[in-house]
């Protein structure tokens, strides 16, 4: 869509993205809890890993997807990433989730030196798990009881992309 612009965060967008995790059904596919002030969220993905990388995807001025790069700090696994992805229920299927990670797998095979980018999803989130699978993504496993939502526990679905630069050079 040409109306998308994907980009690096600003202080200015705090609000657009603490309203974006108001949403219950934001929440429910996040390790999130509802009710944060604006504060956590406008801090959250620094807090997390000071040389992660915070994209926004914009429509008509406004931060309608946000997406956070969390990179390892283990020395022998600094080629390892894993991301966090949240859009506002309003425009959900409107290209937002998949131009936010298409920029963040740019992002990550040429500047980064990101090799393996990891993900953990809902089991149940069937929506989001075709998107990464149309960037590439393969499932892994599944982490029975890993998760709490809403006074149940649920599933989580680990997943993964190689960046295709390395795709056949993993030892035996």
């Amino acid at each position: 869509m040409s109306d998308l612009l994907v980009r690096a965060i600003k202080q200015a967008d705090a609000a657009d993205i603490a309203a974006i995790y108001t949403f219950e059904s934001v929440i429910a596919n996040t390790g999130q809890i509802p009710l944060r002030d604006g504060q956590f969220w406008a801090n959250f993905w620094k807090a997390k890993d000071p040389n992660g990388v915070e994209l926004v995807c914009e429509i008509e001025g406004r931060a309608v997807g946000h997406l956070g790069i969390i990179t390892s700090a283990s020395h022998r696994r600094k080629h390892v990433a894993s991301f966090g992805i949240a859009v506002h229920p309003d425009f959900q299927g409107r290209g937002v989730g998949n131009a936010l990670i298409s920029e963040m797998l740019k992002l990550s095979d040429n500047w980064l030196n990101i090799v393996r980018m990891e993900l953990t999803v809902a089991s149940d989130n069937q929506r989001a798990m075709r998107l990464y699978l149309k960037h590439g993504f393969v499932v892994e496993g599944e982490a029975r009881f890993d998760n709490f939502r809403a006074g149940q526990f649920t599933h989580s679905t680990q997943m993964a992309r190689i960046n295709p630069a390395f795709a056949d050079t993993v030892a035996a």
